[in-house]
C-alpha cells in the first residue's frame, strides 16, 4: 500500500548513500530500508504512535530501532546537512549562509515526557519544552536545540550556535538576527568569538494601530515554525528523549527539502 509520505525513487536516491549498509557475515538483512524510512516519515507526518504504524510497514519495533540507531550514529544529521546544501545551491546560494536567524517556540509536552526535561514557560503559559530553531535567509533549518520551556532563550541560542560552529570549519556568518528574548552579553560574546560576526536584535513593529508587521528578515524563521504545523507528530513534544525531539524536527525539514529538490 502506498501513502503520500512515501519517498519517490528520485528522493530515495538522494538519501540512500547515507543509510548504513548491512553488516558483513550472519544472515542477510531481511528488512527493506526504504520502507523503514517511509514508515518514519509516516509517523512524523501523520502523528501516529510507533505501535500504530500500518501493518504494511516493517514491524514498529524494527522501525523504531533504526530511527534511534541512525540518530545515535548521526545519520539523520548528515542527511539534513547534505540536502540543505543541495537546496541552497539549487536556489543559487552559497552552500553556507552568511545570515543566521534564531527564534524559539514553546510547545506542550506529552504525558510520558520526563519531568526533568520540561518546564513551565510563564510568558507563553506552556508546560513543555522549548525548540530553538536556527534558519538561514531561505527559512531552511540550519540546526536546532531543545531545552525545558522555562529555560532562558539565550541558553538554547548558545547551544544551537555552538553546534553549528563545531560542524563548520570556515563559517561565512556575518550577522546573527534574533529577537529581544535573546538579549545578553553572553550571546553577543559567543557570536563575536565564534564567527567574528554581530548579533542584531530585531525590533517588533506590531502595534494595535499598525496591526501585524512582519519583522525584516526575522519573519522567515516564523515561517519555518509554520511549516512544522504540517507535521502532526510535532503538534506536541511526545518524545521522552529530547534528542529524539530534535530528530523529529530534522525529519520534517528533510521531507520538506526532498519535496523541493524532487517535486511530487
Amino acid at each position: 500500500m502506498a501513502y503520500d509520505t512515501d519517498l519517490t525513487d528520485e528522493q530515495w536516491r538522494l538519501i540512500r548513500r547515507h543509510i548504513p549498509r548491512a553488516k558483513k557475515g550472519g544472515r542477510p538483512r531481511a528488512t527493506n530500508m526504504r520502507r523503514v524510512v517511509d514508515a518514519i516519515m509516516y509517523v512524523v507526518t501523520h502523528g501516529c504512535k510507533w505501535r500504530g504504524l500500518p501493518k504494511c510497514f516493517p514491524p514498529w519495533e524494527t522501525v523504531y530501532r533504526y530511527f534511534v540507531n541512525w540518530r545515535e550514529r548521526g545519520r539523520w544529521r548528515r542527511i539534513q546537512y547534505d540536502l540543505y546544501e543541495r537546496v541552497r545551491k539549487a536556489a543559487g546560494k552559497h552552500p553556507q549562509p552568511s545570515l543566521l536567524i534564531i527564534d524559539s517556540q514553546s510547545v506542550k509536552a506529552g504525558k510520558r515526557v520526563p519531568v526533568d526535561t520540561k518546564g513551565f514557560d510563564g510568558g507563553k503559559k506552556v508546560l513543555g519544552r522549548k525548540r530553538v530553531l536556527m534558519t538561514d535567509s531561505l527559512g531552511l533549518m540550519v540546526d536546532v536545540s531543545m531545552t525545558p520551556a522555562n529555560d532562558h532563550d539565550t541558553r538554547g541560542g548558545r547551544k544551537v550556535l555552538t553546534k553549528y560552529r563545531r560542524r563548520v570549519k570556515n563559517p561565512r556568518v556575518k550577522k546573527v538576527l534574533t529577537d529581544k528574548g535573546f538579549r545578553g552579553p553572553s550571546l553577543v560574546g559567543l557570536v563575536k568569538r565564534a564567527f567574528n560576526a554581530v548579533l542584531e536584535i530585531g525590533q517588533n513593529h506590531t502595534t494595535p494601530k499598525t496591526g501585524f508587521v512582519p519583522a525584516k528578515n526575522r519573519w522567515v524563521v516564523e515561517r519555518g515554525f509554520a511549516w512544522l504545523g504540517d507535521y502532526r507528530r510535532l503538534d506536541r513534544d511526545q518524545e521522552r528523549n529530547p534528542a529524539n525531539s530534535c530528530t523529529m524536527l530534522r525529519l520534517a525539514y528533510i521531507r520538506l527539502m526532498l519535496r523541493r529538490l524532487v517535486p511530487v
